[in-house]
């Protein structure tokens, strides 16, 4: 008769660590410590009368196939010929002695008796533990049921192994919608646009695969009038918005901002509170969306020689004029998604040849060291302050600073940043 197994044999069954080969050795090593002369076949049969042998110990306690693929993973378990190894359906649920003499295990486990138990993982019954003992009578007094745990200790391993793959199945095909999700996002973002009279330099970076974080330049010359002066500096637009939260979710909304806007005829009001005003209505669905956008408008209008803002609770841009930064704070309003009916207004400030605006999202200045301190306002106002008169040379130093503080190139906030510089006006 087969002894119990101690109490600590059990615990130590119970503690696999997730490696399929150690736990395999760990089986091995204590039931053949605990029962002598005893062997240990893993089989798996992952359907059609297939049956393959996952791991192998013979009874004088040799690993012989280490337990590499014991869920069919990688296709190294090596198949027994023959259907179910000419053990059967009723060998699966505990085979007499008649039909293990039969079947090719008896010749890889020289055995006298041998019994075959089910291994239960998540319901199923796609693995079987086999005992094989030298004495031709080991099996005949130890209950089933003691068997039946010691086997399913083992169990638990591949049920755990089936979870794994399952959640890693699960992960990859969430990590591949979301990826899809993000092309769709930046192939709706603005793509080496041109302006005549203006240069400008953008960083955009989500804090994961897709983000909320949302930009858009559009030349809008021809809207000002059909015969716009091909000499002309362009009019254009600029807009930077920031859903709530991240991820995917926030990456959804940005998108549907996105189809909004394509769909505004300009018929709310001038500018960008015009534009915003609409966006803000269709914002709204017919249930509660759980999110809400800053947003930032901006109209270039050369011809007048003035900015036309509209913030949307937005962080106020910085502007560089004759070396000096100043926070165009003016119009402040609150964000999208907050009120339907709400309309917003254009606030007015001048515009002048050089001038510098940066415009950003809160990542950049809330994105925080190993100690817990912000980038900053101040931080970033020094910057531009002190930098060269390119766009794309400004963004750099920022960027530089920015990923020096946060340690990283990927904040855990989604970041974008614009630098735009006037270059010439409309001579008077």
């Amino acid at each position: 008769m087969l002894p119990l197994p101690t109490t600590d044999d059990l615990r130590r069954l119970s503690a696999f660590d997730g490696d399929a080969i150690a736990a395999w050795r760990l089986n091995t090593e204590l039931l053949h410590a605990r029962y002598g002369a005893i062997g240990f076949a893993l089989l798996h049969r992952p359907g059609d009368g297939v049956v393959q042998l996952a791991a192998l110990s013979t009874p004088s306690g040799e690993v012989l196939i280490d337990a590499r693929d014991p869920i069919g993973e990688l296709g190294l378990a090596p198949r027994l010929p023959g259907s179910l190894a000419l053990l059967g359906e009723q060998a699966w649920r505990g085979a007499p002695d008649a039909l293990w003499r039969e079947s090719l295990l008896e010749r890889l486990l020289p055995a006298e008796s041998a019994i075959v138990l089910p291994l239960y993982a998540n319901g199923r019954t796609d693995h079987a533990l086999v005992f094989a003992h030298r004495s031709d009578h080991a099996f005949a007094s130890v209950e089933l049921p003691l068997l039946h745990t010691i086997a399913n200790l083992y169990g638990a391993y591949i049920s755990g192994a089936l979870d794994r793959r399952d959640l890693s199945e699960r992960s990859r095909l969430a990590e591949s919608e979301i990826r899809d999700l993000a092309d769709v996002q930046r192939r709706l973002l603005p793509d080496n646009l041109q302006f005549r009279g203006a240069d400008y330099a953008v960083h955009y970076q989500p804090s994961l695969t897709a983000g909320g974080d949302y930009y858009d330049l559009v030349r809008l010359s021809h809207r000002v009038r059909t015969d716009y002066p091909a000499d002309w500096p362009d009019t254009f637009g600029v807009l930077i918005a920031d859903v709530s939260g991240h991820g995917a979710g926030a990456a959804m909304e940005a998108v549907q901002f996105d189809a909004i806007l394509r769909t505004y005829k300009g018929d709310e009001g001038e500018g960008p509170a015009g534009a915003m005003t609409y966006a803000n209505r269709y914002y709204f669905s017919r249930r509660p969306r759980g999110h809400f956008m800053t947003a930032l408008g901006l109209l270039y209008a050369p011809h007048e020689r003035h900015f036309r803002i509209c913030n949307a609770g937005h962080l106020p841009p910085l502007r560089r004029r004759n070396g000096q930064i100043e926070r165009l704070s003016m119009g402040r309003d609150i964000p999208i998604g907050i009120l339907r009916e709400h309309r917003y207004e254009n606030a007015h400030t001048d515009a002048e040849p050089g001038d510098l605006l940066v415009l950003y999202t809160d990542g950049i200045v809330e994105a925080r060291n190993g100690a817990g301190e912000e980038f900053g306002i101040d931080r970033l106002s020094a910057i531009v302050q002190r930098s060269g008169e390119s766009p794309a040379e400004i963004r750099d130093a920022i960027l530089s600073a920015l990923f020096a503080h946060q340690e990283s190139d990927v904040g855990r906030d989604d970041q974008t940043l614009l630098v735009i510089r006037l270059e010439e006006q409309i001579s008077t």
